[in-house]
């Protein structure tokens, strides 16, 4: 085979392995592509008019009119069943309904059209139900899934056409809206119940205050809206009995081939009653749900009128505008009342949103406001430091605390802790050798003026929730970065100046999902500042991440890379958890500028032109679903019995440098965790060299009796502080194990100082035994003492490194970095 044939080999086998195989197009990248495609095409069409948003509202006028004009023939509860019915996924008791469409939107929407436009048609006397015949809602709602796509589309395209360009939140504004329309329960709905429960009746004050001034509590909103959808569920099931026995009568009793003609009838019904209900069957008595949720009537019916939707004069045009710019009235007010006051809940996915913000809405009007504040603060800063306490343990923690900072520049310039007279406040500093992670948190959420594409409020709502809290967590870390240290309130000075890393979290109660990925969005919209990003994640995401995390090795590289400002660039996704997911597929790696790789670390050979054409040929990736597992561990973990088998929790590949990574923290060596994020972080072939290295070196002793040695630079950043220098050791028998160990440490800072490399470690195995007799880390930064500056003389040059290529150039594209 030639050269070039064979270059062009491994080419197409890079290329193969490029993106993680699968078996089938991903069903929820499908969705996105027709919807885009769609829009696109719709793009095209009217783009070629004189006015082309005068065309998009023509065309939904009229496509809008012809729809209402088909819907008013029937009972909107009727209608709403049927979409219910039609649209909404179904699974058996004990399985889990999955699908990669937003249906729940879909049954909303036709359900807020068809009561307003039953609104009308009562209002000009032209309400009549009589003449519907048997099968034509299903008919009509068989089709009507188009349509609504249709106008949603239109809707939208709309919204963009119209859009203020010039306005830097505009992009993220549409990107709320869109999750507005589309995203029902970013979180678990069974996390979010037991959140919203303990942040609504958690506080024996609040609690009293919603049972005085509305009647209920939280614990009775939730189990009225569930009894609704259960309730609804019965009746569908009974329906599907009673047309089951129909059928089984009819066939039972068939004579000479003949079926009897009224049980035959029956069985028609059956059928007809169990797709086509009447608006009773489809509801639910409120004496119903008070006796299935024990509840008092007077305090079911409190709920009701709380929870009831009322639409009020609106028409199905504005109903349609409001819902595609987020401003979606089920949010808060999700059961439907008929004629006859039984009530029915389109979906259940409604009912965690609107118990919480809906309650909250009161009490912002009540005296107990102040108290629930502190209350919903206090407990996301306690589930903040428990999730944290799961993937860091041994870290020294200190909460909601104070500190001094500089007030004016005067004091800034005196570099002199002990002379700052501002006193601030920080939520959580965590410290584990030489890592420093700062978390805080913000219980406040987006407004319903926010979502519904009020760009103004929108600013000022995320600076609120992000922008204050990257300023707080930035300006405790440029403390300790500018003066070694804090000084804290009733503690004095606190020395920090051994760490070397330092991360940022911004944790939200609020889950906004779209918000928090698009990061790149926030950095050009002046929210966030590049060179320093946090990371911003819901309360939610962060307890099922640090769930999810095998060991915190993990943990630590994700934060490297999740802040890193290319990873924000290069990848976008609807939910954390898509993020988080694919990092544990394929590493949330971006190629660092080779180019920069070098100025970092001069040290370093040219780059390469193979280099150069893998990091030119990055292209930014919007990362579909990736919850599916995920999905069904949790669902099958929350619903296990003691012996019932969950599903595969969802993990990251076994790395090949695992036992050296547990090893390191189960002997608690000082640098563990950075250490163990740093070994992970290696491309897949770069692991299990790191795994075979002292093996290699015990394998071949050196026939002088002196020790062997391997020294590796991890250089896969453009910030020379981010550098590496990793050392592998072996000692011979007879050597003295006090005098060898210094010897290693001294050559380690020295070499680091040579390379102008902050941190390294070197791993020691004894030769007899071939055990790891020790792992020594340094993070020596600074002048060298005067013995270590006279053995650089001794020391390679820097240049004889440039043959040992750093671990991230030999990468498996499918592997880890």
């Amino acid at each position: 085979m030639s050269s070039r044939s064979k270059r062009r080999k491994v080419r197409n086998k890079r290329q193969r392995h490029s993106v993680p195989a699968s078996s089938e197009f991903d069903p929820h990248a499908q969705v996105i592509v027709d919807t885009w495609g769609t829009l696109e095409a719709l793009l095209e069409q009217f783009a070629a008019a004189e006015d082309p948003v005068e065309a998009i509202s023509a065309a939904f006028d009229e496509a809008l009119a012809g729809f209402v004009q088909k819907l008013q023939r029937f009972d909107a509860i009727r209608l709403i069943e049927v979409a219910r019915l039609a649209f909404l996924p179904f699974a058996p008791e004990g399985a889990m309904p999955v699908t990669a469409e937003a249906d729940a939107a879909y049954v909303e929407l036709l359900a807020l059209i068809a009561l307003a436009s039953q609104q009308d048609a009562a209002a000009a006397g032209a309400l009549d139900h009589d003449a519907v015949e048997d099968q034509e809602m299903s008919h009509f709602i068989s089709e009507a899934k188009e349509q609504l796509v249709a106008l949603l589309h239109l809707a939208q395209l709309r919204s963009f056409a119209t859009v203020d360009r010039t306005n830097k939140l505009a992009v993220m504004s549409l990107l709320i809206q869109g999750t507005e329309v589309w995203i029902r329960n970013p979180s678990y709905p069974e996390m979010v119940e037991a959140t919203n429960l303990a942040l609504l009746d958690g506080d024996p004050i609040v609690r009293a205050a919603l049972n005085v001034e509305l009647g209920f509590d939280s614990t009775d909103a939730l189990a009225v809206l569930n009894a609704c959808h259960h309730l609804q569920q019965v009746n569908m099931n009974g329906r599907m009995e009673a047309m089951a026995t129909a059928a089984e009568n009819a066939i039972a009793s068939t004579r000479d081939d003949e079926l009897n003609p009224e049980l035959t009838e029956l069985a028609r019904a059956g059928f007809v009653s169990l797709f086509e209900p009447s608006a009773d069957e489809a509801t639910v008595a409120i004496e119903d749900a008070a006796a299935h949720t024990g509840i008092a009537e007077e305090r079911v019916r409190a709920v009701v009128g709380r929870f009831r939707l009322d639409l009020g004069t609106t028409t199905p045009a504005e109903v349609i505008d409001k819902f595609t710019v987020g401003n979606n009235p089920l949010r808060m007010r999700p059961l439907i009342a008929s004629d006859s006051a039984r009530i029915m809940l389109p979906h259940p996915a409604l009912s965690v949103v609107a118990v919480r913000e809906n309650l909250e809405a009161h009490l912002k009007t009540s005296s107990a406001w102040n108290t629930y504040a502190k209350h919903r603060g206090d407990l996301l800063e306690s589930r903040t430091r428990a999730a944290l306490g799961r993937v860091l343990p041994g870290a020294h923690y200190r909460d909601a605390f104070e500190y001094y900072v500089p007030v004016n520049d005067a004091e800034e310039r005196t570099a002199d802790p002990a002379k700052y007279t501002k006193r601030v406040e920080g939520d959580h500093l965590v410290v584990l050798d030489d890592v420093a992670i700062i978390v805080e948190d913000k219980a406040v959420a987006l407004s319903a003026l926010s979502r519904g594409g009020k760009t103004a409020r929108l600013r000022t709502d995320l600076t609120g929730i992000i922008t204050k809290a990257a300023e707080q967590a930035g300006r405790m870390r440029d403390g300790i970065e500018r003066d070694g240290g804090l000084r804290i309130e009733g503690e004095g000075w606190v020395d920090l100046s051994h760490i070397r890393e330092i991360h940022t979290i911004t944790v939200s109660l609020d889950d906004l999902s779209t918000v928090m990925t698009a990061t790149a969005e926030l950095v050009r919209a002046g929210l966030l500042s590049l060179g320093s990003i946090p990371w911003t994640v819901s309360l939610h995401d962060l307890e099922l991440i640090t769930e999810l995390v095998a060991r915190p090795a993990e943990f630590l590289l994700y934060l490297r890379r999740r802040r890193n400002p290319d990873v924000t660039v290069m990848f976008n996704a609807p939910d954390e958890l898509d993020l988080f997911l694919y990092f544990f597929e394929a590493g949330l790696w971006v190629e660092p500028d080779p180019a920069r790789v070098r100025t970092a670390f001069p040290f370093m050979p040219e780059p390469t032109t193979a280099e150069l054409r893998r990091y030119r040929a990055q292209k930014p990736v919007f990362l579909s679903s990736r919850t599916d597992a995920l999905d069904q561990w949790y669902y099958t973990k929350a619903r296990a019995g003691d012996d019932q088998e969950t599903a595969p929790k969802p993990a990251m590949p076994a790395p090949p440098v695992a036992p050296l990574i547990d090893e390191l923290q189960s002997r608690n060596v000082t640098g563990w965790l950075s250490i163990g994020a740093t070994l992970l972080s290696g491309a897949t072939t770069a692991q299990h060299q790191f795994a075979r290295n002292g093996d290699d070196l015990l394998n071949s002793p050196s026939p002088s009796g002196s020790g062997r040695s391997l020294t590796v630079p991890a250089t896969g950043s453009v910030d020379p502080a981010e550098g590496w220098l990793l050392v592998w050791a072996t000692r011979p028998a007879g050597k003295d194990p006090v005098s060898e160990e210094k010897r290693l440490r001294d050559y380690l800072r020295a070499k680091k100082h040579q390379l102008g490399i902050p941190r390294g470690v070197v791993f020691l195995y004894d030769e007899p035994t071939r055990d790891l007799v020790g792992a020594y880390y340094d993070g020596h930064i600074g002048p060298l003492d005067a013995t270590l500056t006279a053995s650089l003389n001794s020391l390679r040059p820097a240049s004889d490194l440039q043959n040992r290529l750093h671990p991230n150039a030999k990468r498996s594209p499918r592997g880890k970095r």
